[in-house]
């Protein structure tokens, strides 16, 4: 299971539903590796600030301004949405690259029907992952602390 916390930094409504606004810092693994001062990556690592990521999540009760709560995440759910977000596009990719240089001399017809499969199947794969995740089972994920 995937612990992150995060700090409750606004709560509004939309749509007639409360929503808390949920920012989470991730922080770059080189920073607490021992050896990041010798390494080229870590070096780079500790002149780049940690990134800020702010997510909507419903309420729920006891959530309140400037309190931290956990999101936690299923095992089974990353792997499940790493195979949808990775696997359709690249599938959609390759089969469109193949069938595309059956049909097409030109290789510059091949690279842009290529492209436009790879977004056609980015948006393939955001219809699916929001049909099997949907906001509101987002509720099963969120424990406060």
């Amino acid at each position: 299971m995937l612990h992150e916390t995060g700090k409750i930094i606004d709560i509004t409504v939309i749509n007639g539903e409360k929503i808390a606004i949920v920012e989470c810092i991730s922080k770059s693994a080189c920073k607490s590796c021992s050896s990041n001062d010798n390494c080229g990556v870590g070096i780079v690592a500790k002149g780049l600030s940690d990134k800020s990521h702010k997510l909507s999540m419903p309420f729920k009760e006891g959530m309140k301004v400037d309190h931290s709560i956990e999101l936690l995440i299923e095992n089974n759910d990353i792997v499940k949405s790493s195979l949808i977000v990775y696997i359709i596009p690249l599938f959609l990719f390759i089969v469109t690259c193949t069938l595309s240089n059956l049909f097409f001399s030109n290789e510059l017809l091949v690279i842009f029907a290529s492209g436009v499969s790879l977004v056609v199947g980015t948006c393939i794969a955001k219809a699916v992952s929001s049909k099997l995740y949907p906001i509101n089972s987002l509720n099963k994920l969120i424990s406060t602390k």
